[in-house]
């Protein structure tokens, strides 16, 4: 082989091996950034997620305590229904219904997941969990406005309507029976979700302890 392309053959492997190391260099450099963003991150969302538990056992406690005077009305006949007096039907909205929408704490994980940086998490079963938390997350604020939205737009005025002349006739107590049996469906949907946010975020944090 002439002298010349000795000299380029060996020029060119040394650009080879030049251009794998500096690809090994930036692939270990990354690697070690994203195990560092991860442990900073899981020492924010276990405060996240023990903080996010407090607040959901407090909520379906309050939940669980004000759900018997919703459903009041829950499947009652209609002699049972007739047999109320008007003070028992207008007494059920005073005071006001007190119910808890899940208001989360923080928002690291949804931060992560919505930056399309979820992959920085190692851990295949924390990133499924994860995920599932923020999919949850997005049902509570669904549900939380429709719940909401029952009960403000419709179950709140029909019995200020209903009420203000201080009897309830016939017509009416079906009415609210409907309304209120609505407003329940939406009422229990919030809850059920406020349940599996809780699971989910119990499993979260056991990962999180195993894994430290």
């Amino acid at each position: 082989m002439p002298r010349r392309s000795t000299e380029l053959l060996q020029d060119f492997i040394v650009i080879v091996i030049g251009v794998f190391v500096a690809l090994a260099a930036e692939s270990w450099w990354s690697e070690r950034e994203d195990r560092r963003i991860e442990r900073e991150f899981r020492e924010d969302i276990v405060a996240e997620f023990e903080a996010n538990i407090r607040i959901l056992e407090e909520d379906l406690s309050a939940n669980g305590d004000a759900r018997p005077r919703m459903a009041i009305l829950e499947g009652l006949s209609n002699e049972a229904l007739m047999a109320l007096s008007d003070e028992q039907l207008t007494g059920i909205f005073y005071p006001n219904f007190d119910w808890n929408g899940f208001d989360p704490a923080m928002g690291t994980v949804q931060a992560l997941v919505q930056s399309g940086n979820l992959a920085v998490v190692s851990d295949r079963e924390m990133r499924l969990g994860l995920a599932r938390w923020v999919g949850l997350l997005e049902s509570n604020r669904r549900f939380n406005l429709q719940a909401g939205q029952s009960e403000q737009r419709e179950v709140v005025p029909f019995v200020a309507r209903a009420a203000a002349d201080g009897r309830w006739s016939a017509v009416e107590r079906h009415e609210l029976q409907i309304y209120l049996s609505l407003f329940l469906q939406l009422f229990d949907t919030t809850v059920d979700n406020q349940r599996q946010l809780l699971a989910t975020a119990q499993e979260i944090l056991v990962i999180l302890q195993e894994r430290d």
